[in-house]
């Protein structure tokens, strides 16, 4: 590997690195996708094989930005250009995350179960994805080079909602699934389980028990004025003192 000297020789690097993830992950989606149970996961999965492959289709356009010539002598970005059909690096963090993903499905585990391990699978995979092509998206901003800002904000977009879709089948239906497994064929947690659940699940919550009985408690709380000091007011001395006083002095 040559030696990097400035932000655009990094830029480069960056691309081909997410060119070889998405080669990665067009050949890793379909597994997945076979593995889940769930058929909005199924689907879910092959729209994002579709749209990886335009994500493919974009980085190759943006391979003609940088004027690289398709030609099999001379040294250039990615696939057709080198042995690998990657490109001329391999992106060994999708690598291990795909390893990972691989590994938990060779586990023994109920379809319920294994469907959320493989949407944990695949958004650890979609943040690597936001964080790398954010992180391309920046240098090429820095850099001036408008059309490819472009061409990576709309990856980066499509990365993001497929994040949130996952999040929404997980949280709205599949984790709950996981949860009560297949001990429990067929059976929904209630809105009072629910709710109970919630109450439960926060470490600043106790539990209030309900019965029938009211208690009532008063305070009684003494009026402000009682509360207050009074200061007792100088008395005046009386007329007839005063009198005694005055002849007393004569």
């Amino acid at each position: 590997m040559e030696k990097i000297t400035d932000l655009q020789e990094l830029l480069k690097h960056e691309l081909k690195d997410l060119y070889s993830a998405e080669v990665q992950m067009i050949e890793a989606i379909p597994k997945m996708a076979v593995k889940a149970s769930n058929k909005e996961l199924k689907n879910a999965f092959n729209d994002h094989l579709r749209v990886t492959l335009e994500h493919q289709k974009r980085l190759d356009e943006i391979q003609s930005f940088f004027n690289v010539e398709k030609v099999k002598e001379t040294k250039g970005f990615f696939a057709n250009l080198f042995k690998s059909k990657e490109g001329e690096e391999h992106c060994k963090a999708m690598e291990g995350l795909i390893k990972e993903a691989k590994s938990l499905m060779e586990e023994d585990m109920s379809p319920e179960v294994m469907d959320a391990a493989l949407i944990a699978a695949a958004q650890k995979i979609e943040h690597y994805e936001i964080s790398s092509y954010g992180t391309a998206r920046a240098f090429a901003t820095q850099l001036g080079f408008g059309k490819v800002v472009d061409l990576l904000s709309s990856t980066l977009e499509e990365e993001y909602m497929a994040d949130d879709s996952l999040t929404a089948l997980a949280v709205g239906k599949l984790n709950r699934k996981a949860e009560i497994g297949a001990k429990l064929p067929g059976v929904k947690p209630t809105k009072e389980n629910s709710r109970i659940k919630e109450d439960a699940g926060s470490p600043n919550t106790t539990p209030i028990k309900k019965t029938g009985k009211v208690i009532k408690t008063a305070v009684k709380t003494a009026p402000l004025t009682t509360l207050t000091k009074k200061v007792a007011k100088p008395v005046a001395p009386k007329k007839a003192a005063r009198k005694t006083a005055k002849k007393a002095s004569q």
